[in-house]
C-alpha cells in the first residue's frame, strides 16, 4: 500500500488509479511477467523526492492531497469524509462586559454554555480507539488465471465477533494501528460465518523498508512483488471506533493570584500553571457544529458520565474539544470496500492536489497530459495561449490553475460556511 507519514482521506493508491498510474509502478513495484518495468509508460515512483530527483514522490502527493482536503474543508465548513478532530482549543464563552467573571457555565436561557467547533456535521463526542484482532499472515495467490503464475493477490482472513465488515482495518505490524500504517484501498472486505476476509493486490504488502532503502544506482530499480522475500509475511488488523466514554471536553483556569503570592507576601505558590478539569460534551446543532462541554466523570459500571461540579469556582478560560465530524451523505461502498470517499470526491481532491504540484510525474502521455492541462494557469492572457474566464473562477480560493478551477466550480455549490462574526 503505497502509505506516506501524512494522513490523508483520499488513499495515495486511489489517486494513482484517477490519475492513471500504474499501481504497481506506483508502490515502488514491477515484474517481467505481470506490471513489467519496460515500455515508456512504466515509471517507478519512491517514497521521498530525494530518492529519484526526476519525479513526484508518494510523499509530496500526500502533503499536496493533505493541503488540499484542508482547504476544501475550511471553504465548506465540514471534511467531506468523517475524520477525528482532536485536542481542538476555544476561549470558554464570556459575558460581553470585560471586567465581569461568571460563574456556573449557564448562558441567559439557563442552559449550559455552547461552543462552536472549527468544523461542522458533528457526529458524536469522542475519540478515535482501536482494538486488535489476533495477528494474521497474508496468503498470496494467483487468482486472475492469466497463466502467468504471478502471485497478484493478498488475501487477509482472521476470526472475528463483528458483523460490520467497515470496522475493521489492515495495517502494517508493529504500529499500534496508527492511521499512517493502514493498507488500503482493499479490493474487498466481507464477514462471513465468523470470518473477516480483505482482499488487496501484492504489490500493497511491499515491505516498507525497501521503500525507504537508498538509490543504488542511476537508474530506478523497481521491486519484485512476486518474490515473497520481498513482502510482508504477517499483518495486524483493528477494529477502528469512535470512543464515546473518553474524554471529550477538557477545561483550563487560569491560575488566580492571591495575597501570599503577591506585594512581598510569604509562601510557596505554582506559578504558570493551569488548573484542568475533563468532561464530556453533547451535540446541540449537529451540521452547524454547536456543541455543549460538561464537567463530568465517566462511569465504568454503568457506561455513562456523570456530572460533576467545577474544579474551580467560576467559569472555565478554556476548553478543548475532541469529536467525529465529516458529511456522511457522502460515503460509498464500491461493492464491499468500505471506501469512506465518493467516486466525486476522489476526483475533485486529486485535481486540486494535481494542480498544485511542480515535479513530474512519468513519461507516460496520458498521464502527462492530463498532469499538464490540470496544472494549466487559466489566468494567462496574451502570447501564444489566452483564457477567457470568468472573474468568479478567477477569483476563487485555491488559485487559477485548471484543477483548481474544476474543484471550485464542484466545491462552491456546496459551501455553507458563513463569517461567525455578527455587526452591532
Amino acid at each position: 500500500m503505497a502509505r506516506a507519514s501524512i494522513i490523508t482521506l483520499l488513499s495515495l493508491d486511489d489517486y494513482a488509479r484517477i490519475i492513471g498510474l500504474n499501481g504497481a509502478h506506483f508502490n515502488t513495484a514491477a515484474n517481467s511477467l505481470g506490471m513489467p518495468y519496460s515500455d515508456c509508460c512504466s515509471d517507478i515512483f519512491f517514497q521521498h523526492d530525494w530518492q529519484f530527483n526526476g519525479r513526484t514522490s508518494r510523499e509530496a502527493l500526500a502533503q499536496a492531497i493533505a493541503s488540499a482536503e484542508r482547504d476544501i474543508a475550511e471553504v465548506l465548513g465540514y471534511w467531506p469524509a468523517p475524520m477525528w478532530i482532536a485536542e481542538e482549543n476555544h476561549p470558554f464563552p464570556r459575558p460581553h462586559r470585560p471586567d465581569m467573571v461568571q460563574y456556573g457555565g449557564l448562558d441567559v436561557r439557563g442552559y449550559r454554555k455552547s461552543i462552536v467547533t472549527d468544523y461542522g456535521y458533528v457526529i458524536a463526542p469522542g475519540q478515535r480507539e482501536v482494538t486488535q484482532i489476533p495477528q494474521a499472515a497474508v496468503a498470496y495467490t494467483d487468482e486472475d488465471a492469466d497463466g502467468n503464475n504471478i502471485k497478484e493477490t493478498a488475501t487477509v482472513t482472521v476470526a472475528t465477533t463483528l458483523t460490520d465488515e467497515c470496522e475493521l482495518k489492515v495495517y502494517f505490524a508493529g504500529h499500534g494501528g496508527d492511521q499512517e500504517w493502514e493498507i488500503r484501498p482493499a479490493r474487498t472486505k466481507a464477514i462471513a460465518l465468523g470470518v473477516f476476509t480483505a482482499t488487496f493486490w501484492s504489490w500493497q504488502f511491499i515491505l516498507p523498508a525497501l521503500w525507504e532503502a537508498l538509490p543504488a544506482g542511476a537508474d530506478p530499480t523497481p521491486i519484485d512483488y512476486d518474490d515473497a522475500g520481498n513482502l510482508v509475511a504477517t499483518i495486524e488488523v483493528y477494529r477502528e471506533f469512535n470512543d464515546t466514554s473518553a474524554t471529550s471536553s477538557r477545561f483550563y483556569w487560569e491560575p488566580q493570584p492571591t495575597a501570599l503570592c503577591s506585594c512581598g507576601g510569604v509562601g510557596t505558590c505554582v506559578a504558570c500553571a493551569l488548573t484542568t478539569q475533563d468532561g464530556c460534551l453533547h451535540v446541540r446543532d449537529a451540521v452547524n457544529g454547536v456543541v455543549v462541554p460538561h464537567p463530568a466523570d465517566y462511569d465504568d459500571d454503568d457506561e455513562e458520565w456523570d456530572a460533576a461540579s467545577w474544579s474551580v469556582c467560576r467559569d472555565p478560560d478554556m476548553v478543548n474539544l475532541w469529536y467525529y465530524a465529516g458529511d456522511t451523505n457522502n460515503l460509498w461502498r464500491r461493492g464491499t470496500t468500505c471506501e469512506q470517499l465518493s467516486p466525486w470526491w476522489q476526483q475533485t481532491i486529486a485535481w486540486l492536489a494535481t494542480a498544485r504540484l511542480e515535479r513530474p510525474f512519468c513519461s507516460c502521455d496520458s498521464v502527462v497530459d492530463l498532469v499538464k492541462d490540470l496544472r494549466t494557469d487559466l489566468s494567462l492572457t496574451g502570447g501564444p495561449l489566452g483564457y477567457n474566464i470568468t472573474l468568479d473562477d478567477l477569483s476563487n480560493p485555491f488559485g487559477s490553475r485548471k484543477g483548481a478551477i474544476l474543484a471550485w466550480r464542484r466545491i462552491s455549490k456546496l459551501a455553507r460556511k458563513v463569517a461567525r462574526v455578527a455587526v452591532i
